[in-house]
């Protein structure tokens, strides 16, 4: 069975507009269009209805039976997308129904509360998810996630707005009472220590090991884990050293005591995080995440890393700093 073809809206605003007008030269300028595009717009809808619309002999322009019959229908037509342009325009800029948001682990611990916050004006209901990239980044790809903040960009991915948060710099942790006192070198602690390092499925597994093999460190790993928490008890108790990034080390902020955290190669290393979204879909909410996320890093967040480690001055995170 044929589907009946639905009317084209630009078409449709046309015809009010060209009822509404004196000549298709009049009605031309007022929609800012040549007389030849307000003609083809009348001969789509005259070809799609099989009827003439328009007496195009007369001045000023007259409408047959069957067009007065679409004016009259056409005019509430025209008034209702206009003010649903209006609302969904509102309902980008003031708020959403529901927002599902994905945020790797470390994120999830150390902006998900503050976050909320000042999420509660915009979002009626907001969902956060939390995990590792590969997951969330799966589940952004088959629309269980409406926003995602991870170490991956979606480079490949088409029609996203994507914005870069911040470098999230890669650094060393070890018991207190092992941390070397002077002239700290790796392969040094490695010989001596073995690695306690996170899973091969977490991005920061991986990319502990090719940092590793940048620096031509062969480490023991005895221990590997995907909880920050259970790391740090294990680094602090003498179990071993571990690389983790400064984000990682805020989940664990308030339990630092007994640790050392120490610069890994000069703070070469960082990870990148950024926001990803589908354009359009959810007005400036993309846009004000990202800011308020930067927002509570360096105005909560950095000063307590900055006490644990005084070395992870601000230009560390920042993405655009060299």
């Amino acid at each position: 069975m044929a589907i009946d073809r639905l009317i084209d809206t630009h078409q449709l605003q046309c015809f009010v507009i060209l009822a509404e007008s004196e000549s298709f030269s009049d009605a031309a300028g007022r929609m800012g269009l040549t007389q030849s595009a307000v003609s083809q717009c009348l001969k789509s809808l005259e070809a799609l209805f099989g009827t003439e619309l328009v007496l195009r002999r007369t001045r000023p322009l007259r409408l047959t039976h069957a067009g007065s019959a679409l004016k009259r229908a056409a005019d509430p037509l025209i008034n209702d997308m206009k003010r649903l342009n209006v609302s969904v325009r509102e309902a980008a800029e003031k708020g959403v129904r529901q927002c599902r948001l994905g945020l790797i682990t470390s994120l999830s611990e150390v902006f998900g509360s503050p976050l909320i916050v000042k999420l509660e004006d915009r979002v009626k209901r907001l969902n956060l998810r939390s995990g590792l990239t590969t997951a969330l980044v799966g589940a952004f790809q088959r629309r269980e996630i409406d926003i995602l903040i991870s170490n991956d960009p979606l480079a490949d991915m088409e029609g996203l707005e994507r914005f870069t948060l911040l470098k999230d710099p890669m650094l060393v942790a070890i018991g207190s009472h092992l941390a070397p006192q002077a002239n700290f070198n790796l392969q040094n602690l490695s010989d001596s220590l073995p690695m306690i390092k996170y899973g091969r499925e977490s991005h920061i597994g991986i990319y502990s090991e090719v940092i590793l093999r940048r620096m031509s460190i062969l480490a023991q790993t005895r221990y590997e884990t995907d909880d920050t928490h259970t790391m740090l008890n294990f680094v602090r108790d003498g179990h071993g050293w571990a690389i983790l990034s400064a984000l990682c080390l805020a989940q664990s902020r308030h339990h630092l005591e007994g640790i050392s955290v120490l610069p890994l190669d000069n703070s070469k290393f960082s990870r990148t995080l950024h926001l990803v979204a589908r354009k359009g879909e959810f007005g400036s909410i993309p846009s004000y995440i990202a800011q308020v996320i930067q927002s509570i890093f360096y105005e909560s967040i950095h000063p307590n890393v900055l006490a644990a480690a005084p070395w992870l001055v601000s230009t560390l995170f920042d993405p655009d700093a060299e």
